[in-house]
C-alpha cells in the first residue's frame, strides 16, 4: 500500500467516523423542566422523567433534565394520589423547544378501584368506527363506575388516518385512559423508524410507567418493525432497559400491572421479563392481539407467579359475522367468546375479574350448548346427553359443576375442543346459509376453546324440561350462579 493511499485512507476513515459523531450529536439534544403543583409551587419529591429507555429524577425544585432524541415523548412517572392536570400526560421533544414542564394536582385516593381492559378496536374503515361508536364506545362513555381504561393495542387496522376520529370518541368521557401500542396501529407510509410517530402524536409513548393508588402500571412495547411490513414480538433493548431501571428501587411487594399487545407467550425473548419481574410477589400482565380470551399462570424462577389475562377484542372476529338488529356485527370470538372486554376491581393488593360482553347483562357470563356439534342452538338434549358450558372467563383454575333437581352435584370437566356456537357459524357459512347478503362471513379456523367444559347428563333425567343450576368458582372471579333451562326428548 503506498504512502498517499494510506494517508487518504486514514483521512477519509477520520472524516466518516467525525461526521458519524456529529449526526449522533444532532440527533439528540439535552432538555430541562420542572415539575410543579397546581399552586405554581415546586413538587419537592423526586419524581421519575423519562423517555421510554433512560430515567432521571426530579431535584428538590423539582427541576430535571435528560438527554433524548428530537420526536421522542418524555414523561413523568406520576405518583399515586396525583395526575397532570392537561389530557396530554407527555411532551413531544421539538428542537426549537428547550424546557418541558408538568403541571400535578392532587386526586383522591383509594383501595378500591375499578380498571376496563378493553383489547383490540381495530377498525379499518368510517364503517367499523360507527360499529365501535354504537357498541363498544357507546357503553364505556355510558358507564360512570370505573377509575380508569387502559386499551391493549389495535386500535386502528393499518388505518391510522382514523386516530383522530376514535381519539375524540374515546374521550368524549372524562375518565382516564392510556393506550398500548399494537402492530396494526404502524404508520406504514412511513420509514420502520417512523412507524410509531403517528401513534405518539395522539396517544403518547409507547412506553410508560404510572402509579394509581398504590399500584405500579407500565406499559410495554411488544412490536419490533421488520422489513417492510412485518414484526418481530419482540421488547426492544430500550424497553428492558426502562423497566429495569424503573424497578431498581420499588419495592418487591408493590403490584404490578404490565400492559402490552402481544401476550407473553408468544414474545420470543419473555425470560428477559420474567426475569425482570422475578421478585415482584404481586404481578398482573394484560394482552390483547389474539382476539380470544385466555389466562396463563407463569411461575418465576423464585418461585412467584405472573397472571396474565388476555382480554380478548371489543371488535370480536374483526367486526365480521351476522349483523343484529342495530346493524352491527355479531363477531362472536373463536374462542366462543362474545365481543367486549375485562372488568378489573382492584382492592389492596388482590383483583378480582369480570368478563363485560358489550350489550349484554353483567350477568352473561357464560353460554350453554346442549347438542352435538351436528346440531343447532336452542336443540333439545342429544342421545348421549352432553353438553357443554362455555365459561368466557374462565382459566384452568375454573371449577364449574352443576346442581342437579335431585340435589346431587356433576362436576363439568375442562376440554379442548371447537366452540360448538363457533364451528355451528362455521358450518352455516360453509353451506351458504348464513350471513346474510348485508354482512360479511367472519374468518373462522378450527382451533380449540381454551375455557370450555363438558359433562353427560345422568340417564335417570326422565323426559321433559329441568332447570339446572351452575356454579362458577375460581380465586380470581366472583363466584358465578347461573341457571339454564334444557329439555330431554
Amino acid at each position: 500500500m503506498t504512502p498517499s493511499y494510506t494517508f487518504l485512507l486514514c483521512f477519509l476513515t477520520l472524516y466518516f467516523s467525525l461526521m458519524s459523531s456529529i449526526s449522533s450529536q444532532n440527533s439528540t439534544q439535552i432538555i430541562e423542566g420542572r415539575v410543579l403543583l397546581s399552586s405554581g409551587k415546586p413538587f419537592k419529591k423526586p419524581i421519575a422523567i423519562s423517555n421510554g429507555d433512560t430515567l432521571v429524577y426530579t431535584n428538590n425544585k423539582g427541576g430535571f433534565s435528560i438527554e433524548v432524541e428530537k420526536g421522542s415523548a418524555i414523561f413523568p412517572i406520576i405518583p399515586s394520589g396525583y395526575s397532570v392536570q392537561t389530557k396530554s400526560w407527555w411532551h413531544i421533544v421539538q428542537d426549537s423547544r428547550k424546557e418541558y414542564n408538568f403541571i400535578l394536582q392532587k386526586e383522591k385516593t383509594s383501595t378500591s378501584f375499578k380498571v376496563l381492559a378493553i383489547g383490540d378496536i381495530q377498525i379499518g374503515s368510517s364503517e367499523e368506527l360507527l360499529y365501535a361508536a354504537n357498541s363498544i364506545l357507546k357503553e364505556v362513555n355510558n358507564r360512570d363506575d370505573y377509575d380508569l381504561t387502559i386499551y391493549l393495542g389495535d386500535l386502528v387496522n393499518d388505518t391510522p388516518e382514523l386516530f383522530s376520529s376514535l381519539k375524540t370518541m374515546i374521550e368524549n368521557t372524562e375518565k382516564m385512559y392510556r393506550v398500548v401500542y399494537g402492530n396494526h396501529d404502524r404508520n406504514f407510509s412511513s420509514s420502520q423508524e417512523s412507524q410509531t410517530d403517528l401513534f405518539r402524536n395522539y396517544f403518547g409513548p409507547e412506553n410508560y410507567a404510572f402509579y394509581k393508588n398504590g399500584i405500579l402500571f407500565i406499559t410495554l412495547n411488544s412490536i419490533t418493525p421488520k422489513g417492510s411490513y412485518g414484526y418481530d414480538e419482540t421488547y426492544p433493548n430500550n424497553q428492558l432497559r426502562f423497566i429495569s431501571q424503573l424497578l431498581k428501587n420499588v419495592p418487591k411487594s408493590t403490584p404490578i400491572v404490565i400492559n402490552q399487545h402481544v401476550p407473553l407467550l408468544f414474545m420470543t425473548n419473555k425470560d428477559s421479563l420474567i426475569q425482570i419481574l422475578d421478585s415482584f410477589k404481586k404481578t398482573l400482565l394484560l394482552s390483547g392481539h389474539t382476539h380470544t380470551v385466555f389466562q396463563n399462570y407463569i411461575k418465576t424462577p423464585s418461585g412467584n407467579t405472573i397472571h396474565e389475562l388476555t382480554a380478548g377484542a371489543s371488535c370480536g372476529n374483526w367486526w365480521r359475522g351476522q349483523k343484529d338488529w342495530e346493524g352491527t356485527p355479531t363477531s362472536l370470538m373463536q374462542c366462543g367468546t362474545p365481543k367486549g372486554y375485562f372488568e378489573i376491581d382492584f382492592n389492596g393488593n388482590d383483583y378480582k375479574l369480570t368478563y363485560k360482553g358489550v350489550g349484554l347483562p353483567k350477568e352473561k357470563q357464560s353460554s350453554l350448548w346442549v347438542d352435538t356439534y351436528k346440531g343447532s342452538p336452542t336443540s333439545f338434549v342429544s342421545k348421549n346427553r352432553e353438553i357443554y358450558l362455555n365459561v368466557f372467563a374462565g382459566s384452568e383454575k375454573t371449577k364449574v359443576e352443576i346442581h342437579m333437581p335431585d340435589g346431587t352435584i356433576l362436576p363439568m370437566k375442562k376440554t379442548r375442543e371447537m366452540d360448538p356456537f363457533v364451528h355451528y357459524i362455521q358450518q352455516s357459512q360453509k353451506s351458504k346459509n348464513a350471513p346474510d347478503k348485508d354482512s360479511q362471513v367472519a374468518p373462522y379456523t378450527k382451533r380449540n376453546s381454551p375455557h370450555l367444559w363438558k359433562v353427560s347428563l345422568p340417564e335417570t333425567l326422565q323426559s321433559g324440561g329441568y332447570s339446572l343450576k351452575f356454579t362458577i368458582t375460581d380465586e380470581k372471579l366472583n363466584p358465578i350462579e347461573t341457571s339454564y333451562w334444557i329439555w330431554i326428548e
